[in-house]
């Protein structure tokens, strides 16, 4: 006995364009929690020198969404906003994908350190990068490199 395998292809089907995985892992933005218009203007500068987007959103807008929608390499946040604070946003962000790089600038405040720190363990939060203040343009180009090498951002190349 013979048996013939057959495919049946239904005519509803339309041809789909094929699309390496690494374009689509992630796109190149940079979500930002701040009320600042200062750390969105160096942002600003960088993106367009390194070819990422920015998506500025305030401390009193829902970061959930936002992460959801843009599928970003990495998101910067200051620990004392206004709206939710970033602890809040760490909670966010774990909650998204636990490694998902952030840079969180602390200012000097011992306790809110300490907080983050402990936020940071608890929610299992494994890219966390701390400053004090906007790290030097040297240490931010670094820091969205890795963030574009660990979302396979093709389009974030080294200069």
């Amino acid at each position: 006995m013979t048996h013939m395998n057959s495919v049946i292809f239904p005519s509803s089907l339309a041809p789909m364009e094929l699309v390496p995985l690494s374009t689509t892992a992630c796109h190149a933005t940079v979500v930002v929690v701040s009320d600042s218009a200062e750390l969105a203007s160096v942002l600003d500068n960088i993106s367009d020198f390194l070819g990422f987007d920015i998506e500025m959103i305030t401390t009193h807008d829902d970061l959930g969404p936002v992460l959801l929608h843009h599928r970003p390499m990495a998101v910067v946040a200051e620990l004392d906003g206004d709206g939710q604070d970033g602890c809040h946003v760490m909670m966010v962000v774990a909650d998204h994908d636990p490694g998902l790089p952030l840079l969180l600038l602390t200012g000097h405040e011992p306790s809110l350190i300490g907080a983050a720190d402990a936020v940071e363990e608890l929610w299992q939060l494994t890219a966390v990068t701390k400053a004090a203040e906007m790290p030097g343009i040297g240490q931010l180009v670094e820091f969205l490199f890795q963030a574009g090498r660990r979302g396979d951002c093709i389009r974030l190349m080294p200069a």
